[in-house]
């Protein structure tokens, strides 16, 4: 029995009240505590920043038909602090070429009719098969908040290039980046920080290559490339950043 709970019984018996009148108060008390601690707990939760049930993405309507000139309007929350941002992407057909030309591309706020920011001379020409112009939201420079690309345009080899727009927190506004636009294939490991940029630039030489950020730019620190040989030997060269030059590091056989 608790010291709490004799000190009370005792009380109890010299004012002549039952013991059990004393175990229904220090019940209540205990209980009103309780309730008042995961209030305080509640209270503190909600003023943690950030949300739990954020999920990066996003969400996009094509027009109906090859017909329809409609824009193209994605939705994407690129971080929890942020409103829902709409992306309404206008294009046309080009008669010649038979591709989607993304002709401007203006971004608004949840809840506001007019755009806070729009870009024009896009740079994305695309076949109308691929769905939104390649449209897509991704944290490319591991800030916590996600920026948007758009393909530039249809190839047929492994070399793909992206127009890349970065979500700038202190502007509060996305911004171009004409580095990273041409870096081909671009892959971001955010484990790593590391962007991995996979390449050919002729059947007989490929390779890979391994960026990081650096005052707000995709630095190269790191190559390796596989050439062949007529005889389908394979040597692979390795570059690596010293200083403020890539230099050769090594060569080998290619694994």
């Amino acid at each position: 029995m608790s010291g709490l709970f004799r000190s009370g019984v005792l009380v109890c018996v010299l004012l002549g009240l039952p013991a059990s009148a004393f175990a229904q108060e220090v019940g209540a008390s205990i209980e009103a505590v309780a309730t008042e601690a995961a209030a305080g707990a509640d209270d503190r939760r909600a003023r943690v920043p950030g949300d739990e049930t954020f999920l990066a993405g996003h969400t996009c309507i094509a027009p109906g038909s090859a017909a329809d000139a409609a824009p193209i309007v994605c939705e994407a929350r690129i971080n929890p602090v942020l409103p829902p941002f709409y992306f309404d992407i206008a294009w046309h057909i080009d008669a010649e070429m038979g591709e989607r030309v993304v002709d401007t591309l203006s971004i608004r706020r949840q809840g506001e009719s007019e755009p806070f920011q729009s870009f024009a001379e896009i740079g994305s020409s695309v076949a109308p098969q691929i769905e939104h112009n390649g449209f897509e939201t991704i944290d490319v420079n591991f800030d916590g908040y996600l920026d948007f690309r758009l393909l530039a345009q249809t190839t047929a080899g492994p070399n793909t290039l992206y127009r890349n727009w970065l979500w700038s927190d202190e502007e509060a506004r996305f911004t171009e980046s004409a580095s990273l636009d041409a870096i081909v294939s671009p892959e971001f490991d955010a484990d790593t920080q590391e962007i991995v940029s996979r390449w050919r630039s002729s059947a007989a030489e490929g390779g890979i290559d391994i960026y990081i950020w650096e005052e707000g730019a995709p630095v190269l620190i790191h190559r390796e490339t596989d050439r062949y040989s007529g005889d389908a030997e394979c040597t692979r060269l390795f570059y690596d950043r010293i200083g403020d030059r890539l230099e050769q590091t090594g060569e080998g056989a290619c694994t």
